[in-house]
């Protein structure tokens, strides 16, 4: 049945159907933060998995050209076998979240850039306007006119980094050099120190320890090394705004630019930018907001580690299809569950750590009588058997033996015949 349901369709499905479930249940936050991303699902060297692409890919997983590597290059990457998945996902600033509110999966060669612009007019279409407020996308969604209807047709406000060879990215690293921009000092927000359980085991205890001495250790030796290479070292970070420049000339609403001055041991100075079609008030804010981005990697890594996102048993594109949708299925209804149980601390963790923490992990046996209840724990309860008077306990037996004799069958057939 798998096997034969349209890879087509049930991405559809997926898009329409199970979003609209998620949009009635009120599960998109007032802010509307969505992040567009694209990952590579890379499967075994085999030519019958349907659709697949053999590309070259680099050290860290980016796919290069091929024809334009000399031999000696082209010796030290790797050909894979992949798949593309593209994915619009909602979450918070608070990470309490991480919904799959789209999934397109394709050919490891096709381009990412229409076909995510494509996923989001197809969720306008099905859910509408206003649910997406602000999209975060790396550059490789770059494209003037659709990061234009975004803006004008869709109210949705746009933050890109953009590439070092367009004329917008020169012209504020010109200004940048000429003094030209206010640039204020950026410190990445610290995160609030995690509580230490009051009754940690001691063996726990010990082995935290260690671990705080080898992170110091490492954090020393990483100072010494900066200092024996300066150059690749940052020291401080600054961040400036400019706002509706129009230098980017393919798209039709002008755009905000924050740009971010990165200041190294040995003086040297690297820059990258932000362009946003909301107004920037302040960079500061714009920066952090891109750095929300980032946090997708982390999830996708713990889908492909713990999920089997990438283990595929058959090479149907329709059965790969049907396994990555089920798995982001249950993962976004993990999420949602746990977000509204209040335990959106467990979010971030891996699913076999969440579902561990989610056992039960004390047992309760609960006596009533009358009007009075007592709690034991199992080894209380044992005591309190164990020292009863001969008559009482014989009592006990026996109606422990009744109760036993008639729940013995009752599972068998829980509904009447």
């Amino acid at each position: 049945m798998a096997k034969r349901t349209d890879a087509e369709q049930l991405m559809t499905w997926f898009n329409r159907d199970v979003v609209g479930i998620f949009k009635q249940h009120h599960t998109f936050d007032p802010e509307g933060l969505f992040v567009g991303d694209a990952s590579y699902l890379f499967v075994p060297d085999n030519p019958h998995y349907e659709g697949s692409s053999y590309l070259l890919f680099d050290e860290h997983n980016h796919p290069v050209d091929s024809q334009k590597l000399t031999p000696q290059q082209r010796r030290r990457y790797v050909w894979h076998r992949c798949y593309k998945f593209i994915s619009l996902i909602h979450i918070n600033r608070e990470g309490d979240f991480f919904l799959y509110a789209a999934v397109k999966v394709v050919a490891g060669k096709d381009h990412e850039c229409p076909i995510l612009y494509q996923m989001i007019e197809e969720f306008i279409a099905y859910h509408g306007k206003g649910i997406i407020k602000k999209l975060l996308i790396d550059r490789g969604f770059l494209d003037g006119p659709h990061i234009g209807r975004c803006k004008q047709e869709w109210k949705i406000d746009v933050l890109i980094p953009a590439r070092r060879d367009m004329d917008i990215y020169q012209d504020m690293l010109g200004l940048a050099k000429a003094d030209e921009l206010d640039f204020k000092p950026w410190l990445p927000p610290s995160s609030p120190a995690k509580p230490v359980p009051l009754h940690r085991p001691e063996a726990i205890r010990k082995r935290e320890e260690t671990r705080q001495r080898t992170l110091a250790q490492r954090k020393a030796q990483a100072a010494a090394d900066a200092k024996a290479t300066p150059s690749s070292t940052p020291v401080r970070s600054e961040v400036a705004a400019l706002g509706a420049v129009r230098t980017f000339t393919s798209c039709p609403v002008p755009l905000d630019v924050i740009i971010n001055k990165e200041i190294y041991a040995d003086s040297h100075e690297d820059y990258w930018i932000l362009l946003s079609t909301a107004a920037v008030t302040d960079p500061l804010l714009g920066r952090q907001d891109y750095a929300l981005r980032t946090t997708i990697e982390e999830r996708h890594r713990q889908l492909k580690c713990f999920s089997d996102l990438e283990g595929f048993s058959s090479r149907s594109f329709n059965l790969i299809v049907n396994q990555v949708v089920f798995i982001l299925l249950t993962y976004s209804l993990l999420q949602w569950y746990l977000l509204r149980r209040g335990r959106q601390e467990l979010n971030p963790k891996t699913r076999p750590r969440t579902l561990d923490l989610l056992r039960a992990t004390i047992t309760i046996i609960l006596i009533y009588y009358k009007d009075y209840v007592a709690f034991l724990s199992p080894l209380e309860h044992q005591e309190l058997v164990l020292t009863l008077e001969e008559a009482a306990r014989k009592k006990i037996l026996a109606k422990t033996r009744a109760l036993r004799r008639s729940l013995a069958h009752q599972l068998y057939n829980p509904r009447p015949p």
